[in-house]
C-alpha cells in the first residue's frame, strides 16, 4: 500500500479539508484481502471530476437499495451510457452489482486513494481471518 509518511500527510489532509476526503471505516467481507473489517480509508471526492472511474479503481459508492449506506467496492466494468459494475473482491461474501444491478455515475462519491488505520507495519503483522465491503462514515 502506501508508505507511513505518505500516509501521515494524507491524514492530516483529510483532517484539514474535510469536504475533499471522506473517512470511512470498513466493514464486512466483501473486499478482503485488500481491505479487512475496523480497517479505516480515506475516499478522494473529487477523484473523478476529470475522468469517469476506471476498471480496478476501488470506490466508495452510495448502496442503489438504501442511498445512506456506503459501500466499498472494486470497479469492473463502465458501461457506455457511464454506469458502473462494482464487485466485491471477496465474492462469495460479497453483495454487489450481481445483485443491484450497475450503479449511475452520481452515486459514486469517491476513490479510495489508501489504508490509514492500522499502520502498514500493523497490518502486516494482524492475521489473516478478517475481511470487508460496507462502510461508515468517519466524520
Amino acid at each position: 500500500m502506501l508508505r507511513v509518511p505518505l500516509l501521515a500527510a494524507l491524514l492530516v489532509a483529510a483532517l484539514a479539508v474535510p469536504r475533499r476526503f471522506l473517512r470511512l471505516e470498513v466493514s464486512g467481507q466483501s473486499m478482503r484481502p485488500a481491505f479487512r473489517p475496523g480497517d479505516w480509508v480515506i475516499a478522494d471526492r473529487r477523484a473523478y471530476r476529470a475522468h469517469p472511474p476506471r476498471p480496478g479503481d476501488i470506490v466508495v459508492a452510495h448502496d442503489p437499495r438504501d442511498f445512506d449506506r456506503l459501500l466499498v467496492k472494486r470497479v469492473a466494468r463502465i458501461h457506455a451510457d457511464g454506469s458502473a459494475d462494482l464487485r466485491g473482491d471477496n465474492e462469495p461474501h460479497s453483495t454487489d452489482s450481481r445483485h443491484f444491478g450497475p450503479i449511475p455515475p452520481y452515486a459514486i462519491e469517491g476513490r479510495v486513494i489508501g489504508r490509514y488505520w492500522p499502520w502498514p507495519s500493523i497490518a502486516r503483522r494482524r492475521s489473516t481471518s478478517a475481511s470487508v465491503g460496507n462502510a461508515s462514515s468517519g466524520g
